[in-house]
């Protein structure tokens, strides 16, 4: 069995694509999305359409609560709130009522079978929050409330931070995938990771894919996507960098 675990798409359909045929070319046989799949880009309808057609298990993250019902004062920077209001006014028109229905739906964890022994528990941010933020450089403190909320799992994982790593905790893995669509660790390549049980051990695999950055950056102008955080977001896609 290999699972693909895929997270932060942000509307990014060329990212997204590129991930899809990779995962293919790799034989993976399941998927798992850990949120954030159409906020923030150009394609928010396509990547969700996508992300439907997958049947594999899907969860919400916190830009999928902020096409639903808003971005509020507080859960952005003061400076940027106006910004990522239009932004989400303008993808919100892009959905239909049954897109918003099923990002409303979606649950906010999910547990995986790795194999008989070996379980996966996997949300968006952290167990209890879509919007909490755990960073890559965090101390083993702020990670155990993966291991208070599922003390079964032998693999935690989340996405969220845009920034993959992997921790070991406890004697347990904690990892996270990085972001499909918009990578923060100065590497533009799509990034996600793969569990592989096709040996004896299961091996954990970070995956990079090369995709069309400036097409991409054309379907942010195509689609008359909000100034001025078009700009910002094509800044993202080429340098891989946190606005």
């Amino acid at each position: 069995m290999k699972l693909a675990l895929i997270s932060d798409i942000h509307g990014n359909e060329q990212a997204f694509k590129a991930v899809l045929e990779d995962i293919s070319a790799i034989g993976a046989t399941h998927v798992a999305v850990l949120g954030d799949i159409s906020f923030r880009g150009p394609k928010p309808k396509q990547c969700l359409d996508l992300v439907r057609d997958l049947d594999g298990k899907v969860i919400k993250g916190n830009a999928d609560e902020w096409i639903v019902r808003g971005v509020n004062k507080g859960e952005v920077p003061d400076k940027a709130l106006q910004m990522m209001q239009e932004e989400q006014a303008w993808a919100k028109e892009q959905m239909t009522q049954d897109d918003l229905t099923y990002l409303n739906e979606l649950p906010e964890t999910v547990e995986i079978p790795l194999s008989n022994q070996c379980q996966l528990f996997a949300c968006h941010a952290t167990p209890d929050s879509l919007f909490d933020i755990i960073s890559n450089e965090a101390d083993n403190k702020e990670f155990s409330i993966f291991t208070q909320t599922n003390e079964r799992a032998d693999y935690y994982a989340y996405g969220h931070i845009h920034l993959p790593f992997l921790r070991s905790f406890e004697s347990k893995k904690i990892i996270n995938t990085g972001s499909v669509g918009l990578p923060f660790d100065g590497d533009a390549r799509a990034s996600y990771v793969l569990f592989d049980r096709s040996l004896k051990d299961i091996q954990v695999q970070f995956r990079r894919v090369s995709y069309d950055v400036e097409k991409a950056c054309f379907d942010l102008d195509e689609c008359g996507y909000p100034e001025p955080a078009r700009q910002l977001i094509k800044n993202i896609y080429r340098n891989a960098v946190k606005p």
